[in-house]
């Protein structure tokens, strides 16, 4: 109870801070303008989605000024981010509860899950915000659509596209802990042909990813570099073809968990990641364009080598992972309201191993799928979906998978309901059946089902939107770890449960002043032994005001409060926090922006991981031209 009252008192204190600032924190996910594509595959306008969407667009990411995708996330009701100390280091993302290798990240329609992980995930440590345009969450069960991995949901990230006349934009910040960022970027269209390429650089000297409380005091420095390319030429106006392509080198140094000591301690272990991954693709439509299809082949491939420090003894190893996917959709439009969305894809994952303390080993597996989903509307303001998938897995034969969505619009009180039910699954990944020594054979796929139900009211005028929704996912035979003999396999566990409530808000209290807020209460425990489930929270949220006092000066404050939460590592509960963060940016002509915030401006002290460091006090500044 004291936890609980310590996290009301700081969102209250949050509410006074951000009344006098700013912060148009995240995306608008209500506004009825809004077109999104990651729902059901085809775009779609929101108010006719049942499935709990966000969309964050350019200008939110500009707005907030957040320099990792991770940082955008973390305002995003029903999503939780727990980052392992300095920048750089391993970042998870959670939705609703389930794990982080639950949830598909797509990076301009390539599939981004590191397939030589032991869980293949995304590690949304070594992804920054350079060049990206568009983010589209889906929560809940998205096998139908999305195949493997997407219990928890789908983030799908869409970088810069080229449109008008050529243009050349650059930025560049500096901030705490020796931190700086410098990019660049040209895109434009010339006649048919569309194009966009964007390079940037980071780097910091960060922080001990060892907590700094438990007497480390070792900087952990990282840096990255990337670059990413689209292009786009339409042939006829019925067919085009596009490419994209993307790679990024980055490097960190680490410290390591003391299994004896049950916490983070300095070990200067070292870390370099490769990562590479294109697509080609064509677009083309049939009979007067009632059949829209397209082709894609995909590739994704991760190197990563480590060198440990001396607490693990100064092992050296490397993991290298590869997917490639090959896939067709069409969609077949039978009216207006009443279309067909199908496809089949066929994915082929490999991975290989060696080192001083691994054993040499590799392994692939090929999945095939095939999908459709039945969009239509019975009723002017009733919109629905439903479909099936069918996938058959090289080791685990076929799988089924549905979802079923709806959306309802009540124009005489502006409200919408809206709600899904889905299952999902998830193979045992390469690493989990076949890692020397640890991987177990006889693991079992996981299995999800799950359901919201929400409503959107309009309030005020049609200046303010209130969403409230409740979601319930199940997982049965979830698989975890085992320590045995100090020999560390895996097992299926019974079931899992997660529930709970999403909440957004926002508020146009005058064409200067905006509110947003998010909240989400979520209820995680192992079916099993009644145990809650580690690193969930009970209660997180975000609060934010938007302030703008003249024309081309817009000020920011934000705050986001997370509460108690159980950490497996020490069997304990880490206390609750609120950071709060100051910002603005001024626009100095029509082409150049200069901006600066003060992120933890009060310096708070806290763990998102157990014995892992988080940043104090830091501040930023920079500037962002276009020509």
């Amino acid at each position: 109870m004291p936890k609980v009252r310590l996290f009301a008192n700081e969102v209250k204190a949050t509410a006074v801070l951000a009344a006098l600032f700013n912060v148009p924190a995240f995306a608008d996910e209500t506004t009825r303008a809004d077109v999104v594509v990651t729902a059901n595959r085809v775009e779609t306008q929101s108010d006719k989605i049942g499935s709990a969407v966000t969309v964050i667009t350019a200008e939110d990411i500009e707005r907030q000024q957040a320099g990792t995708v991770a940082d955008l996330l973390r305002s995003v009701p029903g999503i939780s981010i727990y980052s392992f100390g300095t920048t750089g280091a391993q970042t998870d993302v959670y939705i609703r509860g389930a794990e982080s290798w639950h949830t598909k990240v797509i990076i301009d329609g390539v599939d981004m899950s590191n397939v030589s992980s032991t869980r293949p995930s995304f590690d949304f440590g070594h992804l920054t915000t350079a060049d990206i345009e568009r983010i589209e969450i889906v929560r809940g069960p998205q096998s139908l659509l999305y195949g493997s991995d997407t219990i928890g949901g789908v983030i799908n990230i869409i970088t810069r596209k080229g449109k008008g006349e050529p243009r050349i934009g650059f930025n560049a910040e500096l901030g705490s802990h020796h931190a700086y960022t410098v990019g660049s970027n040209i895109s434009g269209r010339s006649g048919a042909t569309d194009y966009a390429v964007g390079i940037s650089r980071f780097q910091t000297d960060g922080i001990s990813s060892a907590s700094e409380r438990n007497g480390n005091g070792e900087n952990d420095p990282y840096e990255a570099d990337t670059v990413n390319a689209r292009l786009r030429h339409q042939l006829t106006d019925w067919w085009s073809v596009e490419a994209s392509a993307r790679a990024m080198n980055d490097e960190l140094y680490f410290d390591r968990s003391n299994a004896t000591a049950k916490r983070a301690e300095d070990d200067n272990g070292w870390f370099r990641k490769r990562d590479r991954s294109g697509r080609v693709a064509t677009d083309f439509a049939l009979f007067g364009k009632a059949l829209e299809n397209r082709i894609a082949f995909s590739i994704q491939e991760s190197e990563r080598d480590y060198e440990n420090g001396t607490l693990a003894g100064g092992a050296k190893y490397y993991y290298n992972g590869e997917s490639r996917k090959i896939e067709y959709q069409g969609t077949l439009h039978l009216s207006p309201e009443q279309a067909v969305v199908f496809g089949a894809e066929n994915k082929v994952d490999s991975t290989d191993q060696n080192g001083t303390n691994t054993l040499k080993g590799s392994a692939d597996v090929t999945d095939n799928g095939l999908f459709a989903d039945y969009r239509f509307s019975p009723l002017d303001s009733l919109f629905l979906t439903m479909g099936g998938r069918l996938d058959d897995h090289q080791t685990f034969g076929t799988h089924t998978t549905y979802r079923a969505t709806s959306a309802y619009l009540i124009d005489a009180s502006a409200t919408r309901l809206h709600g899904s039910y889905g299952t999902g699954f998830r193979a045992p990944s390469l690493m989990e059946l076949y890692l020397p020594i640890y991987g177990t054979k006889t693991l079992m796929p996981e299995e999800s089902r799950g359901w919201d139900f929400g409503v959107e009211q309009h309030v005020l005028g049609g200046k303010g939107v209130v969403d409230l929704t409740w979601f319930d996912n199940r997982i049965t035979d979830m698989i975890n770890t085992q320590t045995i003999g100090g020999v560390t396999t895996f097992y299926n566990l019974a079931s899992t449960r997660v529930q709970g409530l999403e909440a957004s808000a926002r508020w146009q209290i005058t064409p200067d002043w905006r509110l947003n807020g998010s909240y989400t209460f979520t209820d995680s425990r192992n079916n099993t032994n009644g145990q809650i489930l580690s690193n969930r929270p009970k209660h997180q949220g975000s609060l934010a005001a938007s302030w703008l006092p003249r024309e081309g000066l817009e000020t920011t404050a934000s705050m986001r409060a997370v509460g108690a939460k159980f950490s497996s590592t020490n069997s304990r509960y880490l206390g609750g926090f609120a950071v709060f963060t100051l910002a603005a940016a001024y626009d100095v002509t029509d082409w150049a922006k200069v901006y600066g915030r003060i992120e933890n401006l009060l310096d708070k002290q806290y763990y998102e991981i157990d014995t892992y460091g988080t940043y104090g006090r830091t501040a930023y500044v920079g500037i962002r031209t276009t020509f």
